[in-house]
């Protein structure tokens, strides 16, 4: 399956640290403020201009760092996607939030 992050956000570096900070309609619906890594802030490089799998980004962490296994970069790249994910950053397809269905009432139907 195909990600990609959702527009109207940026990441900056901030006193050492890298934030994704949401701009626009974005605001209303990312309300954390999201710290990741140097090696998230290299990914997230990629992923703002790219539809990606998990297995994509996998490989960029094997290509750019040493001495790192392919399940150590394969679990990091998870845990990294699951903040994305829990934090209404990435457009993975699945709705978020809190949906209220009015039920009708026994007379009104």
């Amino acid at each position: 399956m195909l990600l990609k992050l959702k527009d109207g956000l940026i990441l900056r570096e901030v006193a050492g640290q890298y934030v994704i900070v949401p701009t626009g309609k974005r605001v209303q619906e990312v309300t954390s403020i999201v710290y990741i890594s140097s090696s998230a802030a290299y990914l997230w490089d990629y992923m703002k201009d790219h539809e990606f799998e998990k297995e994509d980004l996998v490989q960029r962490i094997m290509e750019h760092y040493t001495g790192v296994t392919e399940e150590k970069a394969a679990e990091d790249v998870e845990k990294f996607l699951k903040i994305l994910s829990d934090n209404n950053i990435m457009d993975d397809g699945i709705k978020r939030g809190r949906v209220f269905v009015r039920m009708p009432k026994k007379d009104e139907s």
